[in-house]
C-alpha cells in the first residue's frame, strides 16, 4: 500500500479579486467556496448546497446546487460590485 492511499483527495484553488480571497475546495465528501476575510462559506458538507455567513451554525439553502454555477455567481458578483455586498450576494444565491 502506498503512503497516500488512505488520504482523501483534495482539489483546492484560490485567487484574489477586489481584495477578497476566494478559496474553492472540492473533496469526495463535498465542496466549499470560502470568501475571506468575510468568512462567507457556501458548501455541501452535511447538507445540500447552503450558505453560512456570520451565524456559522445556520445553514441557509441556496437555489443553485452545482459547484461551478455557484462559483460563477460569486465571481460575477465580485466583478460587478468590485467586492462583496452580502445582501446582493444573498439575493443572487437564494
Amino acid at each position: 500500500m502506498k503512503e497516500n492511499d488512505n488520504m482523501k483527495e483534495l482539489n483546492k484553488k484560490q485567487f484574489l479579486k477586489h481584495g477578497k480571497k476566494i478559496i474553492f475546495h472540492n473533496t469526495p465528501r463535498g465542496w466549499a467556496i470560502v470568501i475571506m476575510p468575510d468568512r462567507i462559506i457556501i458548501d455541501t458538507y452535511n447538507k445540500p448546497a447552503h450558505i453560512h455567513t456570520k451565524n456559522r451554525g445556520i445553514h441557509i439553502p441556496v437555489k443553485y446546487k452545482n459547484y461551478e454555477e455557484i462559483g460563477l455567481v460569486v465571481e460575477l458578483h465580485l466583478e460587478k460590485n468590485k467586492g462583496i455586498n452580502l445582501n446582493k450576494l444573498m439575493e443572487e444565491l437564494l
